[in-house]
């Protein structure tokens, strides 16, 4: 496996990715193109959470794809999150788009995984990059490239549903209320999704994903939805792996089965080769 840090830039405004490539296998007959996973971590955004970085990329480099971890535009000063995220994800892509042919990358199968904070960053993108009018809005058809679905844990859907708590905290994510639900931007075109989240979240309440899943059933767009009885906000692999020293509210057996169901479902949907 090969790691690469890369410095990318949108609008003058820089960010880093890390990307995690697939070497081929050896005694393979003929290359294999993987697919690619570009992850947006949790974190509120004001930060991004390591346990939602590496962690998930391994998981997901074992069960056969590339990785990519991206450090989209955080609260700032002077810069909201939005646009600028949107448009480092399109980068981002067009990036991985650009170096295919060398990472034997498979431009058609390009998941988008967030959590949290970032869970809202890929549901927004979802619907702003399927729709030609919010493409062009956002300034997002001026990058190449496609995604092919999303994964999203305890994602951050809607800003007026408990996460942020306040008008003024909205307004550092965006003033442009037109992001702020990313259930209103699903259409017919949006992408497949797997979502997953904790009955008892006590940060993000559940209530963002039913809402994000029920509007993608209203546009008959294929989705897998797994709401897990209990369990705190940020579990990510909710393993001994991001565990936090010490404390068992980050182990959760039965939330522990989410990258299991995301790969299995990945297959059903042609994107992940082989079966289980």
């Amino acid at each position: 496996m090969q790691v690469e840090q890369k410095g990318l830039s949108t609008n003058g405004t820089s960010f880093q990715v890390t990307a995690y490539w697939l070497d081929q296998i050896s005694d393979f007959e003929e290359p294999v193109d993987y697919p690619v996973m570009i992850i947006c971590p949790g974190g509120g955004f004001t930060y991004h959470s390591g346990r939602e970085e590496a962690p998930i990329a391994a998981q997901f480099t074992a069960a056969g794809m590339h990785t990519i971890v991206l450090n989209y535009q955080l609260e700032a000063e002077d810069t909201p999150v939005y646009p600028t995220a949107l448009q480092q994800v399109a980068a981002t892509i067009e990036w991985v788009t650009a170096n295919s042919a060398a990472h034997h990358a498979d431009t058609e199968r390009i998941i988008l995984t967030g959590f949290s904070a970032g869970g809202h960053v890929v549901a927004t993108f979802n619907g702003v990059a399927t729709n030609p009018q919010l493409r062009a809005k956002y300034q997002l058809d001026e990058y190449q490239g496609h995604h092919a679905a999303v994964v999203l844990g305890y994602p951050v859907i809607d800003l007026t549903a408990g996460f942020p708590t306040s008008e003024a905290e909205r307004n550092k994510v965006t003033t442009d209320s037109q992001l702020w639900a990313a259930q209103s931007l699903v259409t017919a075109t949006t992408k497949p999704a797997f979502v997953w989240q904790t009955a008892t979240d006590e940060l993000v309440p559940a209530i963002n994903s039913l809402m994000y899943v029920q509007a993608l059933l209203q546009q008959h767009v294929a989705v897998e939805y797994h709401l897990f009885g209990s369990g705190i906000h940020g579990l990510a692999l909710a393993n001994h792996v991001t565990q936090k020293p010490g404390k068992t509210k980050y182990l959760n057996d039965q939330a522990a089965n989410w990258p299991q169901l995301a790969t299995r479902w990945l297959q059903q949907q042609g994107i992940l080769n082989g079966t289980f």
